[in-house]
This record gives structure tokens, sequence and C-alpha cells, in this order.
């Protein structure tokens, strides 16, 4: 399983690669039109996933990864509540082990999105014509019913240690560098399609703390054409 979403992580990471934009975002047209107004919103537990690289070879970094998962769902949160949407309690958050239905419903949502997402990325452009959705499953994350969307936020990065750095810098062949690249797909709460999407990346290691600010710039930019709630 873990195989599986790392290699989705990589074709999401060559589908980037093919876009001009930084942070490329992409609206519905019934989002545009305001015909879906977005006035509150659930976000979902994020995958963020960040590995080290090292001479030796690359190395997960669990810790960073959670660490920086809080992270950005939060700085998407401040994004959102800066456009006047308000962001509801996750019904997900701190689930015990008598919770295994929520449990189970939240994992096959976020599956079904997981299966998508490469789709979406590499076909972007298709969210203005509507063509991507994940039916009224939806529904059965029964998040609070004032909530127009719920948020699926994906990110990959890597970080190189700073022999890898000298290695990539007197190699010029060598495409080694830091990187992060988040994905933040808005779904409509009630039908599942696909109301937006935003693809920010930055090209730093973003473990760094200095980092935090140009992350939060990032993603700002990358919701900057999301209306505002009225």
């Amino acid at each position: 399983m873990k195989k599986n979403y790392r290699a989705i992580l990589f074709l999401l990471f060559i589908a980037l690669l093919c876009q001009t934009e930084a942070a490329a975002q992409y609206l519905n047209p019934k989002v545009e039109s305001k015909q879906s107004v977005i006035r509150s919103v659930v976000i979902l537990p994020p995958k963020i996933e960040i590995v080290k690289e090292s001479a030796k070879g690359t190395e997960g970094m669990v810790k960073e990864s959670a660490e920086l998962s809080v992270k950005i769902s939060e700085l998407v949160a401040q994004a959102l509540q800066e456009k006047k949407i308000t962001v509801l309690s996750s019904p997900f958050a701190n689930l015990s082990a008598e919770d295994m239905d929520k449990k189970y419903g939240l994992a096959d949502i976020q599956s079904r999105y997981d299966a998508l997402l490469p789709k979406m990325v590499k076909h972007s452009k298709d969210v203005k014509k509507e063509r991507f959705t994940l039916g009224d499953e939806i529904l059965t994350l029964n998040v609070d019913k004032s909530a127009d969307a719920v948020i699926f936020i994906r990110g990959t990065g890597k970080r190189l240690t700073k022999g890898k750095t000298a290695l990539s810098i007197l190699n010029p062949f060598s495409f080694d560098f830091p990187y992060m690249f988040v994905t933040i797909g808005i779904v409509d709460a009630r039908t599942g399609e696909v109301l937006a999407l935003a693809k920010p990346v930055q090209f730093r290691d973003v473990t760094n703390p200095k980092a935090e600010k140009p992350l939060k710039k990032m993603i700002i930019k990358s919701l900057k054409k999301l209306p505002d709630a009225p």
C-alpha cells in the first residue's frame, strides 16, 4: 500500500514538471458563477510525505512528515479564513478505537480521492469542464450538515543533506533539489463534485523553520482565485 502511495506521489510530481505555473489553480464553473457558494468547509486529515536524500540514498522522515501535515493543514485553514470561509471542526480528529465506522468511511473516501488525483493533476483543466467527482458516496463522511465542501490535502517533498547538496552543486547534470509539491482539492460535501484544485509548489527545504512564511504565501497564492464567502 505504501509503495502504491509513493508511486502516486511520483506520478504527481512528474505531472507537475509539465506545468508552467508554480501555483496553478483550477475552478469549477459552478464556483466561478457562484452557483456553488463555499461558506464553510471541513478539512480532512492530510497526507504529506517528506523524504531525506543523502549520498547513501533516500529515507523517510516520519516525524517531519507528520509535523508538516499539521502545519500545512493549519496554513490552508488560515488561507480559507482570510476569504471569510468558516473552517468547521473535523469529526475525524482524535478518533478512538470505538470509532471504527468513521475510520473505515474516511479511509474509503480518501482512497477514492487518491485514485482520482493523478488524473486531476494530469488533466487539471478538466476541473473547469466539471469532469471530476467522487459521487454521492461523499455523504458517508457524515460531516457537519452546514459544510459546503470538504478539503483534501496531499503533498510530497524532498530534503537534501549538506553532503548531497554539495554533490549536486558539483555535478552539472544533477537534477537533485529540495522541493515541496502540494495539492489542495475542494470537493462538494453533498454531490462529491470537485469544485477546485490548487497545485502550489516550492523548490526549497520546507522542513526548515524559516520556510513557514514563504510556504504560507504559496498556499494563499494558490487559493487566490477562490471567491470569498458572502
